[in-house]
């Protein structure tokens, strides 16, 4: 009954962590929203992939590769773009894709850092109709047709101003507008909000143009890039428009993915590591499984329940076997007097008797001549009868031998006689 409560509470409180729907753009996930699939498919093709636990600053410099698809933490630190753009200038490499709301990717600080953004509104959402197509570049050479990308950003800024540098690029941004009041109004907020989101973050002046490596029309049939390419110092940076195409459910159909491979690949030397951002997605250590057993008994309501239960059930069992007092009084009853040993021995032979083992009891009785001889219990009466000759030939002939002799040779086999033979040998045996 215990096991059996304790397997439906289970049941009623099983955690719902197969059932999310949460987004995770993760390595360490093999569900359809993860990318377990992508690390994989890299460490196949030679190059040692690897979770990336801590922060961008304030840990361990790295080498190679940096992986940050879709991050929960959506905004990189002052000072974490600075480590960034430090690595890539370093000749490293950063694959990008920003975070997205409701499946929409958005304008980030470090998109503006670097110079790109999504076009404001709807814009950003590509026509069904629209035609994704290669960009000419050694990562896209022999890649098979794209599938129609749903998102594309552009240059911030058409020209850049002499002084380079983030802050001087917004302010000479002059973007077109309608003869409409209301559109001049909302494109300058527009831009007075990146101007405001890049407030405060490092430079990036030195990037180089984005390289475009995939692009489509939107519906106004101006080019949107849907993946492209920074360079920086000795390294480049990789920014996707979106990361589904590289999620485990898309990553074997989608030729987006394999140019996210390509690239890790290409930028990758054989002694560097690809390491996917895990920290942004909100993952900053590995559990052991105590502490997995621990946070769901003691930080789940489901958990908390089924201990309850538990400790119930177990309290109850240790109440059952818990005896209160003296197990046995002082002095038994009249009618519950110990039998003597001779009554014991009388009972267990009338039982033997009344099974039709009488042959099993004097082989028992006969085991104490044996041992008294070094020699092992016998197994039938013939051996039995070895047994006494054994003994008549060390200590000569006596009438305790012949004693038992016919107790065993009665039928059936007397155990009265044979037990008092023993006796009676015994005692002679251990008198001299």
């Amino acid at each position: 009954m215990i096991l059996g409560l304790g397997a439906l509470a289970g049941y009623l409180t099983l955690p719902q962590g197969r059932r999310s729907t949460e987004v995770l753009r993760s390595s360490l996930r093999t569900t359809p929203d993860g990318v377990a699939a992508l690390s994989r498919g890299i460490a196949r093709l030679g190059r040692h992939t690897e979770p990336r636990l801590t922060p961008m600053a304030d840990a361990d410099p790295v080498r190679g590769t940096i992986v940050l698809l879709q991050p929960r933490l959506v905004i990189l630190t002052p000072d974490e773009m600075q480590a960034l753009l430090d690595h890539v200038r370093d000749g490293g490499t950063f694959i990008y894709a920003p975070p997205a709301r409701s499946g929409v990717p958005g304008n980030t600080p470090f998109m503006v850092v670097l110079g790109v953004h999504f076009p404001m509104g709807s814009s950003r959402v590509l026509p069904d109709s629209a035609v994704g197509r290669w960009a000419a570049h050694p990562l896209t050479a022999g890649l098979p047709a794209p599938e129609s990308p749903r998102f594309g950003f552009q240059v911030l800024f058409a020209e850049e101003a002499d002084s380079a540098g983030t802050e001087a690029r917004l302010a000479e941004a002059e973007p077109e507008t309608d003869e409409t009041e209301a559109a001049p109004d909302s494109v300058q907020d527009f831009i007075d909000g990146l101007r405001q989101m890049s407030a405060g973050f490092p430079d990036a002046g030195d990037a180089g143009p984005p390289i475009p490596l995939l692009t489509a029309p939107d519906s106004s049939g101006n080019e949107l890039m849907a993946a492209a390419e920074i360079p920086l110092g000795e390294g480049r940076i990789v920014i996707l428009a979106h990361s589904a195409p590289l999620a485990n459910r898309a990553a074997a159909e989608d030729p987006l993915a394999a140019l996210a491979v390509r690239a890790a690949l290409a930028y990758t030397s054989e002694t560097d590591t690809v390491f996917f951002d895990e920290f942004h997605q909100g993952i900053t250590g590995y559990g052991s499984r105590a502490q997995v057993l621990a946070n769901f008994f003691l930080a789940s309501p489901g958990g908390l329940t089924l201990l309850s239960i538990i400790a119930v059930s177990f309290l109850y069992l240790a109440c059952r076997g818990l005896r209160f007092g003296v197990p046995n009084t002082a002095v038994a009853p009249a009618d519950r007097e110990r039998r003597s040993p001779l009554e014991h021995v009388s009972a267990l032979g009338d039982l033997y008797r009344k099974a039709g083992s009488a042959d099993t009891a004097a082989l028992l009785l006969l085991s104490r001549l044996a041992r008294s001889i070094r020699r092992p219990p016998p197994r039938d009466l013939d051996e039995a009868g070895a047994l006494l000759r054994e003994l008549e030939a060390r200590s000569g002939k006596h009438p305790s031998l012949d004693r038992l002799r016919a107790g065993l040779q009665s039928e059936p086999v007397d155990l009265t006689i044979v037990a008092a033979g023993v006796d009676e040998h015994l005692a002679r045996r251990f008198s001299k």
